[in-house]
């Protein structure tokens, strides 16, 4: 095992520091579809990376690259038989994303 015992590494520095992590707030007033919609704005690229990651790893194991096509264009709408307000914040995120429902 060659990992080594560090300390005092809190609060976080270094060269692989990219600052504090942001505090968001989701407000539960707003309609479904719109209470991710700051984080979207602010997260979408990360989001969009992390789905990116998801569709290589189902092409590694499914190379046609219809699993994906059938997540991303065929069960979208099983989102609506989700119950109140999870299939709505989903689609708001779809939206607010750019990133298909499935």
């Amino acid at each position: 095992y060659g990992e080594e015992c560090r300390s005092k590494t809190y609060p976080p520095s270094g060269p692989t520091f990219k600052g504090n992590v942001p505090t968001y707030v989701i407000n539960l007033d707003l309609p479904p579809s719109k209470r991710w919609d700051n984080l979207m704005h602010d997260k979408k690229t990360e989001l969009k990376t992390v789905i990116q990651n998801i569709k290589d790893i189902a092409n590694t194991f499914f190379p046609s690259g219809k699993v994906v096509d059938i997540v991303d264009n065929k069960i979208a709408h099983l989102t609506a038989t989700l119950p109140y307000p999870f299939n709505e914040e989903l689609q708001g995120i779809a939206n607010s994303s750019g990133i298909p429902l499935g």
